[in-house]
């Protein structure tokens, strides 16, 4: 069935505030690449399209499958290798070496570039059967599948930065960007400087698999790829504002959450240990981080100790349980963050987008523990709001944990995220960006 085959218009309200929307029901074809936390705004995204009447189908990693599905979007493998063990196996990309610059050349050799071929395999089948294509920033291959097919597609930044602009630094870099004239300029020299060295790491590597497909060469892949029609941005405006000297086409949207639907309640072990006294502290680095989290667990126990406080530690493997806690701690493989964090004083996390963005959901504050990626830039942001406080990837001690942790409970950080809390749960993400996406591609 094609565009062409649906008779009549559509109407639907999108939400409370907004008057009806005037459109036909499209195909869309999404595809991210990452982690969970890539994942999910994607599944958020897809289910407003759904309702709204479009159908839609999500390209991605073989081990997303079963989360799509049971969200009940179709779904279609790019049949890569398990990436279970990619962390642990490869250390390297949690290196904040070169303000990152290692990290990136190894998640692009290692990680992304095996699996451009997958990529190009499942798009192109795709492509012809969808009317409008929808790819994380990081989908390399998606471009390029857009080139060759003639699709119209969009492309997603779920983290601020990612994009430059003189009014902010790039991801992985932890300094404090700026406002005035002079701070500007040192903020576009950095830039400058991380678009070179990107360039010549990550350029080559995209432009093999264009050359592989007769298309010729692209420039700076990493920072300038998006798209020139619609590069959509998915976090709260209450947590980045939109830079003034961005064009057009860049839109903020907002945060997109997604609440699998098994994970609406908490595991009676864990609600009997809220039961059980004052909200503890919360310990968690998501589903990356996690794999390689160095000696994060053992300095968070020995500084809830010290601070007399009761903790939660989220230690995904099992291989990172500790042994003989105290009463005081608790220690789970897992637990879902939409009903668990509104009930933790704070959250002690490694600050991806992911994890970042449920804190903020939930109005506590943050122990920002990041490790690389666009970690830095983030725990930053969370910084310069006033709900954080930040511990340099190799800082992360308890003699530099628990002074942290009793500056950020005994400031005002909290009732500043509870405020921010109260603003970002008044949004509706996934309604704005389908409001957008239509209103681009309206047919």
């Amino acid at each position: 069935m094609t565009v062409g085959d649906f008779r009549g218009v559509v109407k639907l309200k999108c939400d409370g505030h907004s008057p009806p929307l005037h459109w036909s029901p499209m195909r869309w074809l999404l595809t991210s690449w990452g982690s969970h936390g890539d994942l999910h705004p994607f599944l958020a995204l897809g289910l407003g399209l759904r309702a709204r009447g479009h159908e839609v189908t999500l390209v991605g990693h073989p081990d997303w499958g079963a989360e799509t599905e049971a969200a009940g979007l179709r779904f279609v493998s790019t049949g890569e290798p398990s990436r279970e063990n990619f962390i642990r196996n490869n250390p390297e990309v949690l290196s904040m070496k070169w303000g990152g610059l290692v990290s990136l050349h190894a998640l692009v050799n290692k990680a992304i570039a095996p699996g451009f071929g997958h990529y190009m395999e499942a798009l192109l089948a795709e492509i012809p059967n969808h009317d409008a294509m929808v790819a994380h920033h990081f989908t390399f291959p998606a471009p390029v599948a857009a080139e060759l097919t003639g699709i119209p597609y969009a492309t997603v930044s779920l983290a601020p930065g990612v994009v430059p602009s003189a009014y902010t630094l790039p991801g992985s870099n932890f300094g404090r960007a700026g406002q005035d004239f002079f701070s500007r300029q040192w903020n576009r020299f950095i830039w400058s400087a991380g678009q070179r060295i990107a360039r010549s790491m990550v350029d080559p590597v995209v432009n093999r698999l264009r050359a592989k497909h007769g298309l010729g060469p692209a420039y700076d892949v990493v920072f300038e790829a998006h798209s020139r029609v619609l590069n959509l941005q998915l976090y709260s405006p209450h947590f980045v504002s939109r830079p003034p000297d961005w064009s057009a086409e860049k839109k903020v949207a907002g945060f997109c959450f997604y609440d699998p639907p098994d994970a609406k309640s908490l595991a009676p072990e864990i609600e009997d240990f809220l039961d059980r006294g004052e909200p503890p502290v919360l310990f968690t680095l998501g589903s990356t981080a996690v794999q390689n989290p160095g000696p994060f667990y053992q300095s968070a126990v020995e500084a809830l100790q010290t601070l007399g406080l009761r903790g939660l530690l989220l230690i995904g493997p099992e291989t990172n349980r500790l042994p003989n806690l105290p009463e005081t701690i608790l220690a789970a493989s897992y637990a879902p963050y939409g009903p668990l964090m509104p009930r933790v004083r704070a959250v002690a996390h490694q600050c991806g987008i992911g994890t970042l963005s449920h804190t903020l959901r939930a109005g506590v504050p943050s122990l920002a523990c990041p490790f690389a990626f666009d970690q830095p830039n983030n725990a930053r942001r969370l910084e310069a709001l006033g709900v954080a406080e930040v511990i340099l990837p190799d800082l992360h001690t308890p003699h530099h944990i628990g002074p942290a942790l009793h500056r950020l409970l005994a400031g005002d950080a909290t009732a500043r995220a509870r405020h921010l809390g109260e603003l970002i749960r008044t949004e509706d993400g996934p309604a704005r960006a389908c409001d957008i996406l239509q209103e681009t591609f309206k047919i």
